[in-house]
């Protein structure tokens, strides 16, 4: 356990004007030179001024880790999995302690840090850092002659190798093992030599954490397919450079499937979404709020619900088959083929047979009989990610392939309960509205249609990832959910989409803003002009239209995101460029240029612009994305 003491108040913990030493070694999993600078962004704000370390030896032998060398081998924690890349780590000195709690909760980037200290008075921080926790599990101590020596690991390396636990674990016993051969890998079995990555057969746990590589669908951010996610560590650490402080409420206007809220719920911040896809609302809600769900009660809840749903589709096929029912059922038989005939063609269209629909739609129906909301809200997402396995993974009863699901997604609780048992996470409180991002003072509200009113200077952070323009179809992806759980007004959400690809007709009003130079077109950067005007002289008028109508639509959400914000507060806009083939050669849509403009436009300043090269490309071209800070002043 790691105290959320602040050792730079408590008076038990003087140094004496002496030197605190530490070094931060980063994560194995760093692929990518920016991801050193995330690191630096966020250890600058959480901890203060450092140094960047290319070797560890480079600070090994000068200072007070050198008294470790020859007793503990400190060298030997140090060396484990270095990281790739031209730095392992980076160096930092203090007079006085700072929040050990809250580097362990929050550093991204960051696997494990050291503390050497000389203090006449060892026991006292021992038991500042950690009192009454258990120690040797995601902290060690050594004791030196006059030297005191700290290894703190974070709480986002175990809480990453969580993946691998969901993926090898069938119950909650193997959640256990799993468990406790995770907080002893760094420790107690540091020495292990891994398994071949090529190795098929025989691979034990320990193996999959020795792989290189990032986990991204760690607890619940698995809990269904979304395209387009954000890397939930970069996310964490942007957040950790905008807002270091421990208490607070930060947003991400573009919600998506909740990654940012995630991260903040994890470190133990408050977060509200807003996002105008209802089935990604219930993503976000569900995957913050089931963190803290009972993990018992939501076992008993699943399994209550599967032994009605059994019963109800054996109810459903002897009705069909014109058999009388003694009992009732749970559900309304002419209900069911109802909504068959109402939904959407090219939604029925997209499975094999209407049985399966059918089987969707009494499984939906029972689920909204469900009195507790957060239960209610667990099990409809899990029938929204069964019914997009049946349709682009899977193939199967669907009951069999619900209760695989459902029973995944619990585990995933379970196994974030046994972890904190030892991280201690005090879980931020969160929730996503369904709304308009560029009027949240007056259009965002909850499933109950209960609204919310964003006010003025309410929020004290904002990192967000806008739909970029013709990049994702998001509609698309999710048109089969929507539809068949009732989710939305199908064609008011194309409408209401920012940057939608498929919007069918763009307004000719848009095309005579441009062409009679309209005060919306004219004020536009220089670069968004021109663009439009290129495309437009090519004959993509469809590609012109939809750019023009980002950029108006991106214009008002900057204007909302200044008002919500507090004086001094930052906000991070993640954004990628557009590449469209014109006479053999590729224009480029600088979105990142257009929107930076348009920030300080409103009245933002430039607080720090990063640029990073993707490896993929997608719809639209999508070559770079560029992290831009912004501060309101």
């Amino acid at each position: 356990m790691i105290s959320t003491t602040n050792l730079k108040n408590s008076p038990k913990n003087r140094t004496n004007g002496l030197t605190i030493q530490w070094y931060f070694k980063l994560s194995n999993s760093i692929k990518e030179k920016h991801e050193v600078e995330f690191a630096e962004l966020e250890l600058l704000s959480l901890f203060g001024e450092i140094k960047k370390v290319r070797n560890f030896a480079d600070i090994l032998y000068t200072t007070q880790f050198r008294h470790f060398i020859e007793n503990v081998r400190i060298q030997d924690y140090m060396a484990h999995e270095l990281p790739y890349g031209e730095f392992h780590g980076f160096y930092g000195e203090t007079k006085e302690w700072v929040d050990v709690g809250r580097l362990v909760r929050r550093l991204a980037y960051t696997r494990e840090f050291f503390v050497a200290t000389l203090d006449t008075e060892p026991w006292t921080v021992l038991q500042s850092v950690f009192p009454n926790g258990e120690v040797g599990k995601n902290v060690q101590y050594f004791q030196g002659k006059r030297h005191m020596l700290f290894r703190f690991i974070t709480n986002q390396y175990f809480i990453e190798k969580s993946q691998y636990i969901s993926k090898l674990s069938r119950n909650e016993e193997e959640v256990d093992k799993n468990v406790d051969a995770l907080f002893a890998f760094l420790t107690r079995k540091l020495h292990r030599i891994p398994a071949s990555s090529t190795m098929q057969v025989g691979k034990r746990l320990e193996d999959y954490f020795a792989i290189r590589e990032e986990p991204s669908l760690y607890l619940t951010h698995y809990m269904h397919p979304y395209k387009g996610k954000f890397h939930p560590k970069m996310a964490r650490a942007l957040l950790n450079y905008v807002y270091p402080e421990d208490e607070g409420l930060v947003m991400d206007n573009f919600a998506g499937s909740g990654t940012l809220l995630v991260e903040a719920t994890l470190m133990g911040l408050d977060s509200f979404g807003v996002e105008v896809n209802p089935l990604s609302v219930l993503m976000s809600n569900v995957k913050c709020y089931s963190l803290g769900i009972n993990s018992a009660k939501l076992k008993q809840a699943i399994a209550s619900f599967l032994q009605i749903l059994e019963g109800a589709l054996l109810s459903y096929r002897e009705e069909s088959s014109g058999t009388i029912l003694l009992t009732p059922p749970d559900y309304d038989f002419r209900s069911v083929q109802k909504r068959i005939k109402d939904l959407p063609r090219i939604v029925v269209e997209m499975f094999n047979n209407t049985d399966v629909i059918e089987k969707f739609l009494i499984a939906h129906e029972l689920i909204k009989k469900n009195p507790d909301p957060g239960i209610r809200d667990f099990l409809l997402l899990g029938l929204s990610g069964t019914i997009s396995d049946m349709l682009r993974r899977r193939r199967g009863e669907f009951f069999d392939i619900l209760k695989d699901r459902l029973d995944s997604l619990y585990l995933r609780i379970y196994i974030f309960h046994r972890l904190n048992e030892i991280l201690k996470i005090r879980l931020g409180k969160s929730e996503t509205y369904i709304g308009d991002t560029r009027d949240m003072k007056n259009t965002c509200r909850r499933w109950d249609d209960t609204k919310t009113e964003i006010g003025d200077s309410e929020i004290d952070a904002i990192v967000n990832s806008p739909p970029y323009s013709t990049a994702l179809d998001y509609i698309r992806n999710d048109l089969p959910q929507l539809a068949i759980l009732e989710m939305a007004d199908l064609r008011q959400l194309e409408s209401d989409m920012i940057g939608n690809p498929n919007l069918k007709v763009y307004s000719d009003e848009l095309l005579s803003e441009i062409i009679d130079n309209h005060k919306e077109y004219t004020s536009m950067p220089t670069h968004a002009k021109e663009v439009i005007h290129v495309l437009l002289k090519a004959g993509r008028k469809k590609e012109a239209l939809r750019t023009y109508k980002f950029f108006k639509d991106m214009y008002l959400v900057l204007k909302e995101m200044y008002r919500v914000l507090k004086d001094e507060a930052k906000a991070v806009i993640i954004i990628g460029n557009n590449h469209y083939k014109l006479d053999g050669a590729y224009e480029e849509v600088k979105n990142d240029e257009v929107i930076r403009q348009m920030s300080l436009d409103i009245g933002f300043k430039e607080d720090k612009l990063i640029a990073r090269e993707l490896e993929k490309s997608m719809t639209g071209m999508i070559r770079y994305e560029t992290i831009l800070i912004l501060k309101k002043p």
